[in-house]
């Protein structure tokens, strides 16, 4: 699907990417991502929906590279622009953040996801997003 995934080798590295990441998002508000441009390519769509069915998987079998998926969804996301599955990058993107301690930008990924989940009235994603952003929010609140 022409989408290269950063092989890491540690965790040093990952953190890099995470604010990596983060950078991309600093200028750009929730607003300003509720009314993101949708995605046209139909190689990154079906990229995004790759990508979004290993989440589950690899939490179970290879957590080490599940970061690395997640990254890679809201930069996607950001280049490209959103899809129903961009809720799944960006609920585990809060979760991922909430785990680093990183609280404040971990609820915000967590509602955001909640809310692009209503947008496109996506309910294939609702459940997964609805569950791992209560859990985030349960554990920030």
């Amino acid at each position: 699907l022409g989408e290269n995934l950063h092989q890491t080798s540690s965790r040093d590295e990952t953190l890099i990417l995470v604010e990596e990441t983060k950078k991309m998002l600093i200028e750009v508000s929730d607003d300003d991502l509720l009314n993101y441009n949708l995605m046209t390519d139909s190689s990154k769509i079906m990229a995004m929906k790759f990508l979004s069915r290993l989440e589950v998987p690899l939490v179970m079998t290879n957590s080490d590279f599940f970061p690395i998926v997640v990254l890679q969804m809201v930069k996607l996301t950001l280049l490209h622009g959103m899809t129903p599955m961009s809720a799944i990058g960006f609920v585990y993107f809060g979760s991922m953040l909430a785990s680093l301690g990183q609280l404040r930008e971990g609820y915000r990924f967590a509602n955001l996801a909640k809310k692009l989940v209503q947008r496109f009235g996506s309910k294939e994603m609702a459940g997964e997003v609805i569950a791992i952003s209560s859990q985030t929010i349960g554990y920030i609140e």
